[in-house]
């Protein structure tokens, strides 16, 4: 499942991961611990899940608080500095084993490939347009 979240602006990178995070709980794809997950893994390990070209993908682990095989798509308007890089679009997933976990990659790996799809992402006005784009 994909959700998508359209924004102006947030405070910070933790802010961002936290929305995207809830929408994801809300959906019962994560459990509430997930976000915190999320942010001790960055703690711990830094920056490591920056891909590049302003997206970041956070995650944790399925003992961390994964449910099922999830991923929020949230689209900055303005950008927030994580780790020294400005991030407009966050790919937060969750995978409830293995196998889903390479599902969320195959999806990730379509949307960033795909310069005219990530120019889109970062210009969608709301979610109903970053929906069509995403086809979530």
């Amino acid at each position: 499942m994909v959700f998508v979240k359209a924004l102006q602006e947030v405070e910070d990178y933790k802010e961002a991961i936290r929305i995207s995070c809830h929408i994801l709980q809300e959906n019962g794809v994560v459990e509430e611990r997930y976000y915190e997950s999320i942010l001790n893994n960055i703690e711990e390990y830094g920056g490591y899940f920056y891909l590049g070209k302003g997206i970041c993908m956070p995650h944790a682990r399925v003992e961390e608080g994964a449910v099922k095989a999830g991923i929020c798509v949230l689209s900055l308007k303005y950008p927030v500095s994580f780790y020294g890089n400005e991030v407009r679009i966050f790919l937060t997933l969750s995978a409830g084993n293995e196998g889903e976990h390479f599902g969320n990659l195959q999806k990730i790996i379509q949307i960033c490939s795909d310069d005219e799809k990530v120019r889109g992402i970062r210009e969608a006005k709301n979610d109903e347009e970053l929906s069509a784009l995403i086809g979530g």
